[in-house]
């Protein structure tokens, strides 16, 4: 990884959601309360051998989240991070990364055995930015089904 390469993943991921973070929580400092949900990676929680920078990125919103969180619970904002495994994408499947969701013999495979859908990531998001998950703060909930990066690599 050059550091050109690294710098521009920091940027993005990184300083990209510690300025929205401040924008944000500021305006919810105001009204008194709020709730921010930040995307890391479960490359940020297991690394990710062929990434270094942006596992190293992603690692970081994980720490911003809990210390936002931390912070702002007296603001009575919530702080929370997800953090997707691999999304069964159409380009992935094409590509052979993500398996199909059939057999060859035309069966379904159960969808605990398959990585989620970008669907799956945004019914967290709608869940954690409900009233249902109000005491939920400081917290990284992965979405990844059985398929973890670390069973992924090896």
């Amino acid at each position: 990884t050059s550091y050109d390469e690294w710098q521009r993943l920091i940027d993005v991921n990184l300083n990209g959601t510690f300025l929205c973070c401040i924008a944000a929580g500021k305006q919810m400092i105001e009204q008194g309360s709020g709730n921010i949900i930040n995307i890391s990676s479960t490359a940020g929680t297991k690394g990710n051998p062929y990434n270094l920078h942006y596992s190293a990125a992603k690692a970081g919103v994980i720490s911003l989240s809990n210390n936002l969180a931390y912070m702002w619970a007296k603001h009575n904002i919530n702080v929370n991070c997800i953090a997707p495994g691999l999304i069964a994408t159409e380009p992935l499947k094409r590509l052979g990364i993500i398996p199909s969701d059939t057999r060859d013999d035309g069966t379904t495979i159960p969808h605990l055995e398959l990585p989620p859908r970008a669907e799956d990531v945004a019914k967290m998001t709608r869940f954690l930015a409900s009233d249902a998950a109000r005491g939920i703060t400081g917290e990284v909930v992965p979405v990844r089904a059985w398929f973890k990066s670390d069973r992924y690599w090896q």
